[in-house]
């Protein structure tokens, strides 16, 4: 009987995994079956529904087929998971259910809008397509006043995010002429301070220079859609356009899951900090955001992208019977993103576990900041989409 290796989630974490696994197997003499099960049959770069909304890229360059994972040997479900039964090593869908031998779980995050009053009605949004769609017309409809970007809580999915908004916001209003101001309302005062003081410093430096405020609340109570106004516990803030980013929440299928739920913070799966195994089932590897404040990593992309490559990197190993060693193990992440609408930014993160804290940890620091770095990251993440189709 083949090892049966099964993968939930087609976005990053997913397709990085299937197609490492995949490709580490093939041809090395034993018998594995990798099937990745998602509920669409698109893998969506989502980073790049932020260039949708700020009129880089087109929707259709933002997905590919799912099914083009099929040419690398890996079997592709369109189906729907509904819940994972890890100790008698299962997963149910809407259609059926899966045994494995080894389980991979990267379903990335449920967006909470429903969190706080008003905040699923009013304002716009690129955490969609759909969404991202109706913030490009917004944005091109908009004629000057209040820009208000609102995060809500921390952590959220793609910590630069707000920054790169707002940067590229507030340099685009000058550059047309528009009056109006820029306030970024989140739960930092400074940007970033998880990466450290370079790059909390470089990104503050940037938003002094294009007069982007930063207004730290205390926990929001509501967005008065009525009034224009988002009201927290310290603070008010009107607005004329309203830029939201939603709260993190388990995914549905891990909330139902025994087990899936990390003590403590219910908006987060566990995993363990070294290995990104599930620490009750060692057979289980966490490398979705759901699992990344577990482990001591940001929610985005390249984290999970981190975490899918080294989870494959042991399941190849043990199959093979090489083993695979956990200790010692450090890598590089590199991080690009708009530093406003004219340059990009560049920095890097030496990530290492520390044995007394039991977590990862992160040394960043800022490697660039300029418009070639602006043209790397929209050709890396339309080249990514290119090489599935």
């Amino acid at each position: 009987m083949p090892v049966r290796i099964l993968v939930l989630g087609g976005g990053t974490g997913g397709l990085v995994a299937a197609r490492r696994i995949a490709e580490g197997l093939r041809g090395r003499g034993v018998e594995a079956e990798v099937t990745l099960i998602t509920d669409s049959e698109w893998h969506e770069f989502q980073p790049l529904y932020a260039d949708v909304a700020f009129g880089t890229a087109t929707p259709e360059e933002v997905r590919a087929p799912i099914a083009s994972l099929e040419r690398l040997g890996v079997r592709v479900r369109i189906e729907k998971v509904t819940r994972i039964d890890a100790g008698n090593r299962t997963v149910e869908t809407e259609r059926g259910r899966y045994q494995y031998d080894y389980l991979v779980v990267s379903l990335g995050v449920r967006y909470g809008w429903d969190a706080y009053p008003g905040l699923d009605r009013y304002g716009v949004h690129n955490y969609t397509l759909e969404g991202a769609l109706e913030m490009a017309k917004a944005l091109r409809s908009f004629r000057g006043g209040r820009v208000v970007i609102l995060v809500p809580e921390v952590p959220h999915r793609c910590g630069m995010y707000p920054y790169e908004a707002a940067t590229q916001i507030a340099e685009a209003m000058r550059n047309r002429g528009l009056k109006g101001e820029v306030i970024l309302m989140g739960r930092e005062d400074r940007p970033m301070t998880p990466l450290g003081p370079d790059v909390s410093e470089t990104w503050r430096a940037r938003l002094e220079e294009l007069g982007v405020e930063i207004v730290k609340h205390d926990g929001l109570q509501e967005v008065d859609g009525r009034r224009r106004v988002v009201r927290a516990g310290n603070v008010e803030e009107k607005y004329d356009l309203l830029i939201k980013v939603p709260p993190s929440r388990l995914p549905e299928p891990l909330a139902r899951s025994e087990g899936f739920q990390l003590k403590g913070d219910p908006r987060w799966a566990p995993a363990d900090p070294r290995t990104f195994r599930h620490p009750s089932y060692d057979d289980v590897f966490m490398v979705g955001e759901h699992s990344m404040p577990a482990v001591g990593l940001p929610t985005a992309g390249i984290p999970v992208h981190f975490a899918a490559d080294y989870a494959s990197e042991q399941i190849i190993g043990e199959v093979l019977g090489v083993g695979f060693p956990t200790t010692g193990y450090a890598r590089t992440m590199t991080c690009v993103g708009y530093f406003g609408a004219s340059r990009g930014y560049a920095g890097t993160c030496e990530v290492t576990f520390d044995e007394r804290a039991g977590r990862r940890r992160l040394v960043c620091y800022t490697v660039s900041t300029s418009p070639i770095i602006r043209l790397l990251k929209e050709a890396f993440y339309k080249a990514w989409i290119a090489s599935l189709k």
